[in-house]
């Protein structure tokens, strides 16, 4: 039994996204609309990243495409579209250090993904359920807000934040009870602190314990990497802005890309044996070059660096054979 802990359904509205039909893009700079506002876009209208594996697609740089008349979300929408997570009162948040296990996916499966982190894995949480569902797999999720899980501490505003450190010690506590089969862990912050001083090596090192005595234990650990901070944020408000210039919303990769804790997860899954990687980038940045706001008319970004479900879901594809090359196919489709 868990104690202390709540194992709780998760309740999530499924979006349909059509995946056949090609995305009309235009790079001219004409106004969206009569009246200069954006249209909300049909899930038909709206594939997202499934745009991506559209052969009729493959010459399209979405960092160039100049407007739209449509897209999902609309940008005043977008800080709603987010995982029911936090509706359903899964995410942990500042103050609170004991965990949420939440359950999603099939619940009569055998086998269990367990997602472990902060806001960074729970945007992808609606994309794991439906997966789940499909393929016959148990999704739990635990996470706190702003807190990696990392055995070292942190700090928010430049003081100690104590509740992650419990917080992640309980969640290990559960983890190793509940042994799933594989742990999918992210995170925001790329600096720790032990012994009173802050830095990347302190994260890296105190992911690599967690991370190694999940290994020990028979739970295959995978970082998904995190993805950056766009240099257009708030995006959807640049989006609104500029509909009929999208290329002053893109961002260039590297810069933000080094800034994030991504450089940290793959220098820790590195120190790490047994522990695989999953990079989104080629989803979320087509190119890995310059990053688009808009890809297949569905917003990307919903609130600073975090995604929007509604792109996250549109990206089920290839998170699925991303998945699947992590766990040599045992969870996913290739």
């Amino acid at each position: 039994m868990l104690a202390r802990r709540r194992l709780l359904p998760l309740v999530l509205v499924v979006l349909v996204v059509a995946v056949a039909g090609v995305v009309t893009v235009s790079r001219t700079s004409s106004s969206p609309s009569s009246d200069g506002r954006l249209a909300r876009a049909s899930a038909d209208e709206s594939p997202g990243a499934a745009a991506l594996l559209d052969p009729a697609n493959a010459d399209v740089d979405w960092s160039e495409v100049g407007s739209i008349d449509s897209v999902r979300p609309l940008p005043r929408d977008a800080k709603a579209d987010r995982p029911a997570l936090y509706a359903e009162g899964c995410q942990v948040v500042a103050g609170d250090s004991e965990p949420n296990v939440c359950a999603d996916g099939d619940p009569k499966a055998e086998r269990t993904v367990m997602l472990v982190g902060d806001s960074k894995i729970g945007q992808w949480q609606t994309a794991f359920a439906d997966l789940g569902r499909r393929e016959g797999w148990r999704v739990l999720s635990s996470t706190k807000s702003a807190c990696a899980f990392t055995d070292a501490d942190m700090t928010s505003g430049g003081k100690p934040f104590t509740d992650c450190r419990e917080w992640g010690r309980a969640t290990l506590a559960d983890v190793l009870e509940i042994k799933p089969d594989v742990v999918v862990t992210s995170q925001v912050h790329d600096k720790a602190v032990v012994d009173g001083k802050r830095s990347k090596g302190a994260m890296i090192r105190g992911l690599h314990r967690y991370w190694e005595k999940l290994e020990a234990a028979g739970i295959q650990v995978v970082v998904l990497l995190d993805n950056p901070m766009p240099t257009s944020h708030p995006t959807y408000q640049c989006v609104e802005d500029h509909a009929d210039d999208l290329t002053r919303c893109a961002y260039e990769l590297a810069g933000p890309l080094a800034e994030s804790s991504a450089p940290m997860q793959r220098a820790a899954a590195e120190a790490t044996p047994g522990v695989e990687v999953i990079d989104m980038a080629p989803t979320y940045c087509p190119g890995q070059r310059v990053c688009p706001a808009v890809i297949g008319n569905v917003l990307v970004y919903r609130a600073g660096s975090h995604l929007t479900k509604t792109f996250v879901v549109s990206a089920e594809r290839q998170l699925s054979k991303a998945l699947a090359k992590a766990t040599d196919g045992a969870f996913g489709t290739p």
